[in-house]
């Protein structure tokens, strides 16, 4: 994927609570967004948007 959309704070916050919930194929996270996987991959997992927080993870 080529593009250059970015996220904004509330697709980050609503991404980490899919994956907190279990949700956590990358992949399909990155087309509903229609971003890299990579993107949506960093985001999640806070290594970008630092200053959001994150919600406890599911087991």
């Amino acid at each position: 994927m080529n593009q250059t959309k970015k996220l904004t704070v509330e697709q980050v916050l609503e991404a980490r609570l899919r994956d907190a919930a279990g949700e956590r194929d990358f992949k399909k996270l990155a087309e509903a967004y229609r971003i890299a996987r990579s993107t949506i991959t960093n985001a999640v997992l806070g290594k970008t948007f630092k200053d959001l927080p994150m919600p406890p993870r599911g087991r």
